[in-house]
């Protein structure tokens, strides 16, 4: 498909082949006519030139068709009518013959030509259509506009041959090529023609034909304009269905990108929203209990009893050890912002994982109640790939939940479980459990915290949220024993299994 659609798709020879076969063809009929002129008839005869006339319509244009019906009448009326070798006519049944001959022949051609030129319309149209649709499936994948726009001239180039560019005149500084190859002989003054007309002018066209390229706007409200050279045989109207396409996948990309670009700004400032106010929420309050029991130990002038200081330095501790898991949650809110291209994946070991998260708690004053619980794995290494530190943070909130729902002076258990195809690493607790249908939602920008309840609410939805870009799952439910337990699952493999296909 080069140049354009307009191709015979009746014939793929060449035309004077077929006009020799035609040749040969009538040469053929007047010679077995004349041989077998006794046993033929007139009849037959005539029968045998209309399919070279058939043949004729079919393959040929009307002018020519209709010359080969004017031929055959001849050589009819000459070679077979009474008086032969003449051309006069005997009898009126041979003038009937060669009338209703010759009328024939010129409807068949007519009809013939009529049904050439629907279905090469119906051709031309097909292919048009796969045009537009295969330039719509390439647009549709750009993702910017530069891109698409190039993409559009190319493709138009490979499929018709055709120089094609964008071009726009931002201002009076000259033209600014947007895509395709320019065109050098191009001015200014011609493309701010079309822009304030909106009209396709150039070659091709009733303004501007001396121009050697055919210039069309993309429409109002857009500076773009097609330039398309080499394009003599080419239809206007399919020109502009080919800008009209461009101008609107062009409008509905930027549209997306704009959309896009909305939603991150929209969502960045509600990050900072809550970002903010999970600082003040979760900062303030243990921030101020700090420095009001500090203030009461340095105080010279007020008389503290030994078990009211030992009681303001637990809460100076608890305070801080709940405001440096705050600290923690906001900056690992801020890392899963980011999403999966902050994640630092590498194979990790979940007892290594397991055993630093339960040591922090250990080494508490006081200490955690806290029970780790392994299976007997043997010679067996269990690995799965995660970013440890966020894994970690995730079981860290896990015991901190577990903490502040606990039954008084109850042991939390931290357990490691292997199934078939993935690992679960277990917080269970003994305490009035989640509510009937709860679930734990990843992180929502803005959700506010429960009433009555301390803390912002973003441990639990770190835990889902890391869960999430590790490709793992979260369970709540009830042990054997009653007890609540939340399991966090994840992929793994054998040590052994991940060292035999690396070599």
């Amino acid at each position: 498909m080069t140049g354009n659609f307009d191709h015979r798709a009746s014939s793929t020879s060449p035309y004077w082949q077929v006009g020799l076969v035609l040749v040969v063809g009538l040469a053929l009929v007047t010679s077995l006519g004349l041989y077998y002129f006794a046993a033929l008839g007139v009849t037959v005869i005539t029968l045998l030139y209309m399919l070279c006339v058939l043949w004729a319509a079919y393959f040929l244009r009307f002018a020519d068709a209709l010359f080969t019906a004017v031929i055959a009448v001849l050589l009819i009326n000459f070679c077979f009518i009474e008086p032969r070798y003449t051309f006069g006519i005997a009898s009126l049944q041979s003038l009937v013959v060669l009338i209703v001959f010759a009328i024939l022949a010129i409807t068949v051609n007519q009809a013939m030509q009529q049904l050439k030129q629907q279905r090469q319309q119906a051709q031309q149209a097909a292919l048009q259509s796969s045009f537009f649709q295969s330039l719509a499936e390439l647009l549709s994948i750009q993702n910017n506009v530069e891109g698409l726009l190039e993409a559009a001239c190319q493709h138009v180039h490979t499929v018709f041959g055709w120089q094609v560019g964008v071009v726009q005149l931002p201002d009076s500084s000259g033209l600014t090529w947007l895509a395709g190859a320019p065109v050098a002989s191009l001015q200014a003054s011609s493309v701010q023609w079309a822009q304030d007309y909106q009209r396709a002018i150039g070659a091709g066209t009733a303004d501007w034909p001396e121009l050697g390229a055919c210039l069309l706007p993309f429409g109002a409200g857009q500076s773009e304009v097609l330039v398309v050279v080499g394009h003599a045989s080419a239809d206007l109207h399919f020109l502009r269905l080919l800008t009209h396409q461009c101008a609107q996948a062009t409008i509905k990309l930027r549209q997306q990108i704009a959309l896009a670009q909305a939603a991150r700004d929209a969502s960045e400032a509600d990050f900072k929203k809550t970002l903010l106010t999970a600082l003040s929420h979760d900062m303030r309050t243990p921030l101020t209990a700090i420095l009001g029991a500090a203030n009461v130990l340095a105080d010279g002038d007020i008389a503290l009893a030994p078990a009211q200081a030992t009681q303001l330095l637990q809460s100076i501790q608890a305070e801080a050890s709940y405001l440096t898991q705050a600290t923690e949650n906001i900056l690992t809110l801020v890392k899963l912002e980011a999403g999966s291209s902050s994640l630092h994946l590498d194979w990790a070991s979940p007892q290594e994982i397991m055993q630093h998260v339960a040591q922090r708690y250990l080494q508490r004053t006081p200490a955690v109640r806290l029970q780790m619980t392994l299976p007997e794995l043997g010679a067996q290494e269990v690995l799965f790939k995660a970013d440890a530190v966020l894994v970690a943070h995730a079981l860290a909130n896990l015991i901190d939940n577990a903490l502040q729902w606990r039954e008084q002076g109850s042991t939390i258990e931290l357990a490691l479980s292997l199934e078939a195809s993935s690992l679960g690493l277990s917080v269970r607790n003994h305490g009035p459990g989640f509510p009937p249908g709860f679930v734990i939602s990843a992180f929502e920008s803005g959700k506010p915290a429960a009433a009555g309840v301390r803390g912002f609410g973003l441990g639990l939805s770190i835990v889902q949220t890391v869960m999430q870009l590790h490709g793992g799952q979260i369970e709540i439910g009830s042990s054997a024993d009653q007890r609540t337990e939340v399991r966090l699952l994840l992929p793994f493999v054998y040590a052994a299994d991940l060292i035999k296909a690396d070599t």
